[in-house]
C-alpha cells in the first residue's frame, strides 16, 4: 500500500503559481516551473517553483513544503497536489504506479449497493479543472491514465472539455473511463466523444445482472439497464471502446452465467469483459449482509461465466481475486489489477509461490476477506 497524503508543514512559504507540481529532475530546463527534491545534505538548484522537502530541519533556496515521513516515496516525476496555504500534500500521480486515476466528481446518479466511495451531492465541478491541471503536468512518460467519480459524466460539458483538452495536449495518452454509461444513451453525446483525438480511449461500463430489475436494485436507480445497455449500443455504433464491469456479490453470484448468457447473444462486439471480486469499503461496509459472498464459494459460477464469455470469442479477465481462491485454470486470466495505494498482501501470503503475480487484497477491505485465503508453495505460474 502507498500513502497518497499526508499533513505538510513549510518554510519561506509565499502563494504558489498553482497547486499541482510535477517533480523534476535536477537537470530539468523547465525547473522553475517544476518542483525539486532537496538531497540529504539539502543540496539543490536554485530557480525551482517549489522545493519539497523529506527533513524538517532542510530547506531550499525557495518556498519549501516539508512532508511527513508516509510520503518519503516521492520522487521525479510524481505529481502532487498541494494546498494554498502548503499544509497538506496529495499524490496525484506516481510515476512507478501501476494504475493511475484522476478523480472528476463525487456525485452521481446512481447509489450502488457496494459502491466503494459512496456519492456526495456538493458543487465539486472544480475537480475537472484539476484534472486539466494534472494532465498538464504529467511527464513525458506516463502512459495510461483512468477518469473515475462519482460519475465522471455528470457534467457532460466540463467532461468533453478535459477529454479535448488531453488530446491536445496529450493524444497519445491511453485513458480509461469508468461510467455507468447512462448518459451515452444521448446518442448526439455519444457522438461528441467519439469525435474526440485520444488515440487509445475506452469506457467500462457496469452490467450486474441480466435482469433489469435485479440490476436496478444493485445500482438503486430505475430504468438504470436500459440506459445502460442504450449507451453500450450508442458507443458501439460510434466505433468507440467499451469494457463491460461485472462486480460479483450475493445478489448476482447466481446469476453469473445467465449474464453471460446475455453479453454473448446481445453485446458480443464489447472490447473486453471484466469480472471483478468486491472492495468491502464505503457503501459496501453498512451493507455487507446484502452484498458479501466468499470468492472461494463462487468458483463454478466464476469458472461457468468466463468460459462463456470466452467461447464466444469475447475477451475476458478477471480482477480483484487472489489465486488461492480461483480455479487453476483461470489463472492466465486473474489479472493484477488492484491499484497499487490499496493494494497489500496479507503475512499468510508471504510464503506463497505465485505471490509476485497475485492480485493481493485490498487493504481498504480491513478484516473482510475470504477466509479461504492461503499460500500456495506446490506451483509456479506459468507463462
Amino acid at each position: 500500500m502507498i500513502p497518497l497524503r499526508g499533513r505538510s508543514t513549510t518554510t519561506g512559504w509565499t502563494q504558489p503559481r498553482t497547486d499541482i507540481w510535477q517533480i523534476a529532475r535536477p537537470d530539468d530546463p523547465r525547473v522553475s516551473e517544476r518542483a525539486l527534491l532537496l538531497d540529504d545534505d539539502g543540496r539543490t538548484r536554485d530557480g525551482a517553483g517549489l522545493y519539497i522537502s523529506k527533513d524538517q530541519f532542510l530547506s531550499g533556496p525557495g518556498p519549501t513544503v516539508h512532508v511527513p515521513d508516509e510520503l518519503g516515496h516521492l520522487a521525479p516525476g510524481d505529481v502532487v497536489v498541494v494546498s494554498d496555504d502548503g499544509t497538506r500534500v496529495n499524490v496525484a500521480w506516481k510515476a512507478t504506479a501501476t494504475h493511475n486515476s484522476i478523480l472528476l466528481t463525487e456525485r452521481c446518479d446512481h447509489y450502488c449497493l457496494m459502491c466503494s466511495q459512496p456519492p456526495k451531492d456538493g458543487d465539486d465541478s472544480y475537480l475537472y479543472g484539476r484534472a486539466k491541471r494534472i494532465i498538464s503536468a504529467l511527464p513525458f512518460a506516463a502512459k495510461a491514465v483512468s477518469l473515475t467519480g462519482g460519475e465522471p459524466t455528470i457534467d457532460p460539458h466540463a467532461f468533453l472539455d478535459l477529454l479535448e483538452h488531453i488530446a491536445a495536449t496529450r493524444p497519445n495518452l491511453s485513458t480509461h473511463i469508468l461510467s455507468n454509461g447512462r448518459r451515452f444513451s444521448d446518442k448526439a453525446f455519444t457522438t461528441e466523444y467519439a469525435s474526440v483525438a485520444i488515440e487509445d480511449m475506452m469506457v467500462g461500463i457496469p452490467l450486474y445482472a441480466a435482469d433489469p430489475s435485479l440490476h436496478d436494485y444493485i445500482v438503486q436507480s430505475e430504468d438504470a439497464f436500459n440506459t445502460s445497455v442504450k449507451g453500450i449500443l450508442n458507443l458501439v455504433a460510434a466505433g468507440a471502446g467499451v469494457e463491460i464491469r461485472v462486480v460479483i456479490q450475493k445478489a448476482n453470484v447466481a446469476q453469473l452465467s445467465e449474464l453471460a448468457r446475455y453479453i454473448t447473444r446481445n453485446l458480443p462486439f464489447v472490447n473486453q469483459v471484466v469480472l471483478m471480486g468486491l472492495e468491502m469499503t464505503g457503501l459496501a461496509r453498512p451493507n455487507t449482509d446484502l452484498v458479501w459472498v466468499d470468492p472461494h464459494d463462487y468458483r463454478r459460477e466464476l469458472r461457468e461465466a468466463y468460459h462463456l464469455l470466452s467461447s464466444a470469442g469475447i475477451y475476458t479477465r478477471i480482477y480483484n481475486h487472489q489465486l488461492c481462491v480461483v480455479d487453476r485454470e483461470l489463472w492466465p486470466a486473474a489479472v493484477q489489477s488492484i491499484s497499487d495505494w490499496k493494494n497489500d498482501y496479507p503475512d499468510l501470503c508471504q510464503p506463497c509461490s505465485v505471490k509476485d503475480q497475485c492480485s493481493g487484497v485490498f487493504s481498504t477491505s480491513g478484516s473482510r476477506l475470504s477466509p479461504n485465503l492461503r499460500p500456495i508453495v506446490d506451483v509456479e505460474m506459468s507463462s
